[in-house]
């Protein structure tokens, strides 16, 4: 249970000191760097929703043909 512990503890405080280390030397600054993010996120959602109606428009093309067939 020790091992378990140190090992937790470790792991808590590598994490920690890696987010300070990011946060001072982050070529951007905060709102920058939120603003893109947000932009990205966007951008990935928009993707995403096409694709889903894309597929789902592919897919009742699909379910029409095979009540067709029947």
């Amino acid at each position: 249970m020790n091992k378990t512990i140190k090992f937790f503890a470790g792991a808590l405080i590598g994490a920690a000191a890696g987010a300070i280390a990011v946060t001072l030397l982050a070529p951007e600054s905060g709102d920058e760097t939120r603003t893109a993010i947000q932009e990205k996120m966007t951008g990935l959602r928009n993707q995403l929703l096409d694709a889903a109606r894309a597929k789902r428009e592919e897919l009742e093309a699909e379910w029409e043909s095979y009540k067709q067939a029947s």
